[in-house]
Formats: C-alpha cells, structure tokens, sequence
C-alpha cells in the first residue's frame, strides 16, 4: 500500500524493473501451497497402493530376516525403501512448487531480500503493521482456512467412524490402507477449497503490489529526466555538436572547386575530384550568416563564387552536406565548373 498521500501516480517501466531487480515481486504464496496439494493427493491416490505393496515387502523382509538379524543390509534397506517411498512426492512437491512461483512472477535471482532493513525493527513500523489493512485480511484469511479444514476433519473423522464396523472385518494392512486413503482425499478436497483462497489472496497481493510501487508526480518526472537527460545539458551538448560539426563543414570550403551562391541569401560550396568522384559532392552549405560565412572563407582562400540564384536555392534544398548532385543539376554544374576550368587554364 502507497505509504505516502502523494504517490498517486502508477508505476513506470522503470520502477518495475527496478523493485524486480531488488526482489518486490508479486507473489502468492496461497498459490503454489494449494497447487502443492491438489498435485500430491492426486499423486498419492494412485501411488499408494504401490506404496503399501513396496512396504509390505519391506516388513516381510525385516521379519524373514530377524533370526539372523545382520544391521548393515537390513540399514541399507531401509534406507533404499525410505527414499524410494517419499521420493516421488517431494519430487512433485519441488516441481509444482516452482512452477506456482515461476507462473506467478517468472525466473529471477536476488539477495537483496536477505540484506537486513532497519524499518524492521522499527516499533513505530511494527505497530503500524498490526493494525494496517493487511493483517486484517491475513487473519480473516487465515480463520477461514482453519474454518475450512475443522469441518473437512470433522467430517472425514465421522465418515471413518461410520466405517468402523465394516473394517473390522479385514486386515489390518487393509485398515491403515483405507484410514491413509481417505486422509489423502480430505488433503485433495482441502486443495480444492483453497484455490478460491487462493485466488482472492492473488488479487490482494496484486492490489497491495500495485500500490507499493506507486510514484509521486515528482519521482516520475525526476525519473523522466534522468532517462532522457536535463533538458539543458541536452541543449549544451546538440550545441556543441552543432558547433564542431559548423568547424568542420567550414574546414571544408578552402578545397572546393566553387561555391554558388544566390548571392547572400544561400551559399553552397562543391568539390569535383575527376576520376575519383561520380559527381561533384556538397562539402559545405548555408543560409544568411553562415552563407556569408562561406563566402568570406572562400574569399581568403582563392575559391571561385558563381552567382546562380537558382541553382544555389535547389542544391541547398535537395543536398545535404556529403551528398553527391542530383542527376538534373548535372549540366548546370558542368557549365560552371568548365567555366572555371577554363579560367584556370585547365581542360574541362
């Protein structure tokens, strides 16, 4: 239950995974005790009568054995049968236990549940625990459980004394057989009255699960910006690529071939390396003050400027940085850069 007024808010991803990770899971314990027992009687129904014939096996063999009494064996057998006996039952007690945990919050391994907590020992918290809502419904739980079991004893201790008179007339073997077959039936119809307990008991710890992890506004949005970052050490950090990112575009534009300008508004810079490149490349772009930019580094370093309103609108629109021309600017590229070649002295 939410321990404080202010926690109003369901918990995120996060706190789950987070309250897994230190061992808060929801869980029942009424769930795999009334599967434990529903799964053993049913067991133990047919498995019984092998039982009794393996152990009177064994009682014959103690007694063909007594006037030569030799302890080893006679241990060792013992031993044998013992396990033989009770190991197909706690089998089934460890399978079905694990499986009525695993079904209720999957595999985990943690020992943070062992590491001690001083709210434990705290007497103001223990008395709190007394009175609270869930003691209440752990007695009322716990009286019904034991409500339910006096009238299956009762009733399972009537309907063997009404029997009495029939058992007298055979064997004894036969009469334990019979009194261990019936306690086994009132075992499977005591598991089948708990899984309605069981099941009310699940919804409560669910109920109680759900609002121990409860979040106050605060928590999730604390816990909003340590996933997502502050929002300005984001806005720092897109500033600073943003910066490196300018220096390295403008470390660009003294080896293009040309920047095309239209004329202060855009400016674009390209590159042409025959041979090694398909198409002249974007190296370096911009618009009002980084256009102007461009075009005073250009200036320093003996780079040609075109005015071309157009084409330098077209290319800043549909060229990003690192991108080679479109194929419809070809011909208005080449114009230009034979234009320049020309002036240079080169061969277009």
């Amino acid at each position: 239950m939410a321990k404080d007024p202010s926690k109003t808010e369901k918990a995120t991803p996060r706190r789950r995974q987070k309250a897994r990770e230190e061992g808060q899971v929801l869980k029942s314990q009424d769930v795999p005790i009334a599967l434990s027992l529903i799964a053993v009687s049913i067991i133990l129904i047919f498995y019984i009568p092998f039982a009794f014939k393996k152990l009177k096996d064994y009682v014959y063999y103690v007694f063909s054995q007594s006037a030569y009494l030799d302890l080893s064996p006679l241990l060792l057998t013992s031993v044998y049968v013992f396990f033989f006996l009770i190991l197909p039952v706690f089998t089934v007690l460890l399978i079905v236990g694990i499986f009525g945990n695993v079904v209720q919050f999957g595999f985990i391994f943690t020992l943070k549940p062992l590491v001690p907590k001083l709210s434990n020992v705290n007497p103001i918290t223990g008395i709190q625990r007394v009175f609270s809502f869930k003691t209440l419904f752990e007695t009322l739980k716990s009286s019904l459980k034991l409500t339910v079991a006096v009238a299956l004893g009762y009733y399972t201790v009537v309907h063997t004394l009404s029997g009495f008179s029939s058992l007298s007339f055979i064997s004894f073997g036969d009469e334990v057989y019979f009194l261990v077959k019936d306690s086994v039936l009132l075992f499977f119809a005591f598991g089948l009255l708990s899984i309605p307990i069981a099941g009310v008991d699940y919804l409560f710890r669910r109920w109680e699960y759900e609002e121990n992890l409860k979040m106050s506004k605060q928590e999730v949005k604390e816990e909003r910006k340590q996933q997502e970052g502050h929002p300005l050490i984001k806005s720092a950090i897109r500033r600073r690529q943003r910066e490196i990112a300018m220096k390295r575009m403008m470390a660009e534009v003294p080896k293009a071939d040309v920047v095309i300008t239209n004329p202060t508004h855009y400016a674009v810079a390209l590159k042409y390396e025959r041979g090694k490149m398909h198409a002249p490349k974007v190296v370096a772009k911009g618009a009002d003050s980084v256009a102007l930019k461009i075009r005073e580094i250009a200036l320093e370093n003996g780079v040609p400027i075109e005015e071309n309103p157009e084409l330098a609108r077209t290319l800043y629109e549909t060229c990003e940085v690192g991108d080679y021309i479109p194929e419809e600017l070809y011909r208005a590229v080449a114009r230009i850069l034979a234009k320049i070649y020309r002036q240079r002295g080169m061969k277009p």
